[in-house]
């Protein structure tokens, strides 16, 4: 959903979770520089269409103009795979298996770059060999399409492709037959229209703001300057340097050039202005400098470097960089623990400028600890929810929360692992807080108890 909550005990796996996302976020993202927008695998030597690709759609006789309006009708949802001439959905049949193949490579490559492990250790440590592989079957209704994506044996792959072509719409196939055209180019123009429909529900960028970013923040010229000099002997021992998560790293690298990135505008920076007002009190900027930019934070009492500010500027100040110069509409903002170093009130404030994002155009994902996060951002909703009845409060209208557009999930341990399940969105009551509860409950029993005694 436009924001997702992920909430649990500590270690059962929320990171761990968002962290994949991230990295199919990135499969999707980083490979999107042909000049159709065509998806080119950064990783896989397999090419998405190839020669033998050109030729069998050469071979099929479809006519430039059929392919036009097919996939423009195929894009806008008018049509399924089903109703596509038969010529153009058997060449996606084939071509769809050989992308998928590729996107899997890539898809390995991003969770491997992402976590900083290889395959074969990001696999559950259980007692079971078996307990290191998965299986996952879609079944896309939309498109009537199905796949199976496998990891086994430290590898990933995809081992089914098929479009679904039961009950074919004869009425609606189109003849073809006109004359022809350039084949390579429509065979990169089918492609291109046939992945930006499959991958329509993925955002355009994806950001990842980790628990650990106050650290980077202070330390990222220490950090980019230790790998640039243990660079020149990692030829020699590649033991010599140390691998950083690919998250990390991405903060590390977004930072190092975040002077040369235009300024955000319009309701994103309603955000940054929100957030730099009512939680930090002051601006959140860089400096260009010869080498590294430098961050600074300016108040009416003068500027300072970050490693001279409170803990709670320095939580806040990754993200409010990240919208200032980074975060678009349409893109994927994951953002661990964001209650991290903050009062209750700045909790608020925060739970208040994702709600604004969200309203934004920007997809928001969190993992949280925090009850007041949460009430906060049922308070949003079930404002929302009030219409007409709504009280006189001091919230805008870009930060009530549609329920429709939020999603909860709860992580648990168990004896298998971690199950983790949906919550249901309450219009009048948003997110259930129970597991909080339980724990307020408990310390207001032996309060009770306590004084009782006494």
């Amino acid at each position: 959903k436009p924001l997702t909550v992920l909430i649990g005990p500590n270690n059962t796996g929320k990171s761990y979770l968002a962290l994949a996302i991230h990295s199919l976020s990135q499969t999707v993202a980083a490979n999107r520089d042909h000049r159709y927008g065509l998806l080119r695998p950064r990783r896989s030597s397999i090419q998405p269409v190839d020669e033998a690709s050109v030729q069998r759609l050469e071979k099929a006789g479809v006519g430039s103009d059929h392919i036009r309006s097919d996939m423009k009708k195929f894009v806008s949802g008018e049509y399924a795979v089903r109703n596509l001439p038969p010529t153009v959905s058997d060449w996606l049949r084939h071509e769809s298996k050989r992308w998928a193949t590729a996107f899997a490579e890539d898809m390995a490559y991003e969770l491997q770059r992402c976590f900083g492990s290889s395959m074969s250790q990001l696999g559950r440590k259980g007692r079971q060999e078996d307990l290191t592989g998965f299986e996952i079957d879609v079944l896309d209704e939309s498109t009537g399409l199905s796949w199976t994506v496998r990891c086994s044996g430290g590898s990933l792959s995809t081992v089914a492709w098929k479009p679904d072509m039961s009950n074919r719409d004869r009425s609606r196939t189109v003849q073809s037959g006109v004359s022809f055209f350039d084949a390579a180019d429509a065979a990169e123009r089918l492609m291109e229209s046939y992945l930006a429909f499959l991958l329509r529900g993925y955002s355009a960028s994806s950001h990842y703001l980790p628990a650990s970013r106050s650290d980077i923040l202070q330390r990222y010229k220490t950090l980019a300057s230790l790998v640039v000099e243990q660079a020149s002997t990692a030829w020699i021992d590649s033991n010599d340097v140390e691998r950083l998560p690919g998250v990390i790293a991405e903060l590390v690298q977004a930072l190092l050039i975040i002077d040369r990135a235009e300024p955000s505008y319009g309701a994103i920076k309603e955000v940054v202005d929100f957030l730099e007002s009512n939680v930090v009190s002051g601006a959140v900027d860089v400096k260009k400098q010869s080498e590294y930019p430098s961050i600074q934070y300016q108040t009416d009492a003068g500027e300072f470097q970050l490693h001279q500010v409170s803990s709670m500027v320095s939580e806040i100040a990754p993200m409010i960089l990240y919208l200032k110069y980074l975060v678009k509409p349409g893109h994927l903002l994951i953002f661990e623990e964001p209650e991290s170093h903050l009062h209750p009130a700045n909790q608020s404030y925060v739970a208040r400028a994702i709600a604004m994002l969200v309203n934004a155009g920007v997809r928001v994902l969190v993992t949280t600890h925090s009850d007041i996060f949460l009430n906060q951002i049922n308070n949003l909703m079930q404002i929302f929810s009030l219409g007409s009845k709504r009280p006189e409060l001091h919230y805008a209208a870009d930060e009530m929360l549609n329920p429709n557009d939020v999603a909860a999930y709860l992580f648990q341990p168990s004896d298998c692992g971690t199950q983790v399940a949906p919550l249901s969105i309450d219009a009048d009551y948003g997110i259930p807080t129970k597991s909080f509860d339980e724990v307020h409950r408990a310390l207001y029993d032996e309060a009770v108890e306590m004084e009782h005694n006494g």
